[in-house]
């Protein structure tokens, strides 16, 4: 009755726990990209926006100095509505020309 069930070799081991490790870090990644929603809407801090944008800080402070796009400052934080990014994004689309 007993079945002979093979046994994971050393190399095979380390290929499960290279797999897991692998994992682990894609699911830390999302996890730390994700933002809790307030009221269904997402917010982004000017450190997250600037990078995303590829743009100083300084130059965010501008955008919305010249009144681009808004902000919310909480006790010297800022943060920016992700949709309203979005759709000031969208608005000054300009596709290629061909």
């Amino acid at each position: 009755m007993a079945e002979n069930i093979p046994l994971q070799t050393k190399e095979e081991r380390k290929k499960i726990f290279s797999i897991i490790g692998e994992i682990n870090a894609i699911a830390n990644e999302l996890a730390e990209k994700s933002r809790l929603m307030f009221d269904g809407v997402r917010f982004l801090s000017d450190s997250e926006l600037s990078h995303r944008l590829s743009v100083n800080k300084s130059t965010l402070a501008n955008y919305w100095l010249k009144g681009l796009f808004g902000y919310y400052s909480l006790e010297g934080k800022i943060l920016y509505a992700e949709h309203e990014i979005e759709a000031y994004l969208r608005q000054n689309y300009h596709p290629p020309y061909r």
